[in-house]
């Protein structure tokens, strides 16, 4: 590892006052009351709860007997979305892969679960963004209840957590009660999105970075001073993978400083024996034909990180709808704006902003869902499941838990071409894309645009 300090982990370390656990001896949570409950990574050994509430503990252990606790400490940045009081506790020294019992309050039994090993495979990430609360999009519970039937390793947050800054700060509450369905027992991994920080009279970013503390967190060139400073993006290694978040363009600089930096960290995973691919995520896309069309920035700058082997993957949120790419430089680009706000057709006869399909474009929906990715040692599989009808105008019915879209992008050679691409579709007919020409361009590995 460089030993540069934004790869330092003293850098995220002194930005939240570390938690010593203490023998359990008073029990105080049947008193007590926790709300917002949802907890992140913030290393291999290690997690960070927080909450909402009077309880001001995290009790935790090997069983419900649990045997230690976590005192809590009033987060900084302080959200504001509500009086409060906010919480949040960091527990280290933790066994990897092992899973935990905990409670918060007067909480029932609950669980979380630690980094595996370096190298493992065989676990599944959901991703999904442009959330929202319920109390003011109907479609939110039932995409969350998706998450919280498959309970996978961790979920992605693509961006425009809770749309606040345009529904209210009770929509920020209401959000993280919302996710509580699966954020009690799985980790909640974000990136931020527009609506996080653009309207700053209404909301913005000390009510997201006082909710987390992350991995690896770095500040970003041009960030804004509500919430400042750091937490703009982070990096963290899951078994066989590196997982790059990537920052909002809050300036002109913000982007070219992520990516000298995120250059360095895809340098490092290609000479890491342990890991197989390297994903990045975030909110605006590199390749979109819905609603917000890509950023030519970010595609520039994804299209030189493409050099690197093991970068076979980018999620992102931003446009409303699914939209899977062909490999793009031997990249996958996939939005996964899906989470439960409103969706966002255009006035077009596909209800997409391009009709027909980009040449680039695999497959798309504008539907609500959830995008599961399972990481082997040599493929990534992913499912689009469909979620809840309705959001806008539907151009595909389907069963919620059925697929809609899944594919395969397998481990690429050392000649940085892709050993093989496997795509496949169901619930749906769309035109047929696999021309003579377009077929030409995916077995060179090039970008078909």
């Amino acid at each position: 590892m460089s030993s540069k300090p934004f790869l330092s982990i003293i850098a995220w370390a002194g930005l939240m006052i570390p938690v010593t656990a203490i023998p359990q001896n008073v029990d105080s949570r049947l008193s007590s009351t926790a709300d917002e409950i949802h907890w992140t990574f913030t290393g291999p050994n290690s997690i960070s709860f927080h909450w909402r509430g009077t309880a001001t503990e995290v009790h935790y252990g090997l069983s419900s007997a649990y045997g230690t606790v976590a005192l809590g400490q009033p987060p900084n940045p302080m959200p504001f979305s509500s009086s409060g009081p906010f919480w949040e506790a960091e527990v280290t020294g933790l066994q990897p892969g092992v899973v935990y019992h905990y409670s918060i309050g007067s909480a029932t039994d609950l669980t979380f679960h630690v980094p595996p090993q370096p190298g493992t495979a065989g676990f599944t990430v959901d991703a999904e963004g442009d959330i929202g609360g319920s109390n003011s999009f109907v479609c939110v519970a039932g995409v969350q209840r998706l998450i919280a039937d498959d309970l996978p390793a961790f979920v992605l947050i693509l961006g425009d957590l809770t749309y606040g800054n345009e529904t209210g700060q009770a929509s920020v509450d209401q959000h993280f009660n919302d996710v509580m369905v699966w954020s009690q027992s799985t980790a909640y991994m974000p990136a931020w999105g527009n609506h996080e920080w653009n309207i700053v009279a209404k909301d913005d970013l000390r009510n997201y970075k006082g909710r987390f503390e992350l991995p690896h967190q770095q500040m970003s060139t041009g960030a804004p001073g509500q919430g400042c400073c750091g937490k703009d993006w982070y990096w963290f290694d899951y078994g066989n993978v590196r997982f790059i978040a990537y920052p909002e363009p809050y300036s002109a600089e913000t982007l070219s400083d992520w990516y000298s930096k995120a250059m360095e960290l895809m340098d490092q995973a290609e000479h890491d024996a342990n890991l197989d691919f390297i994903v990045t995520f975030g909110h605006r896309p590199a390749y979109s034909s819905g609603y917000h069309p890509g950023d030519p920035v970010l595609k520039q700058y994804m299209t030189r990180l493409a050099s690197h082997n093991k970068y076979v993957l980018n999620v992102n949120g931003h446009s409303h709808d699914y939209e899977r790419s062909y490999p793009q430089h031997s990249v996958v680009h996939v939005t996964a704006g899906t989470g439960g706000s409103e969706l966002e057709e255009n006035e077009t006869p596909c209800l997409f902003r391009v009709c027909p399909a980009p040449s680039w474009s695999a497959y798309r929906a504008m539907h609500f869902g959830v995008l599961k990715l399972h990481f082997t040692r040599s493929e990534i599989r992913g499912e689009f499941v469909c979620g809840p009808a309705g959001g806008g105008k539907n151009d595909v019915q389907c069963a919620p838990g059925s697929l809609l879209d899944h594919f395969s992008v397998p481990a690429r050679s050392e000649n940085g071409h892709h050993q093989a691409l496997h795509f496949g579709l169901r619930e749906r007919h769309i035109e047929d894309r696999q021309s003579e020409s377009l077929a030409l361009c995916l077995a060179a590995d090039e970008e078909c645009a």
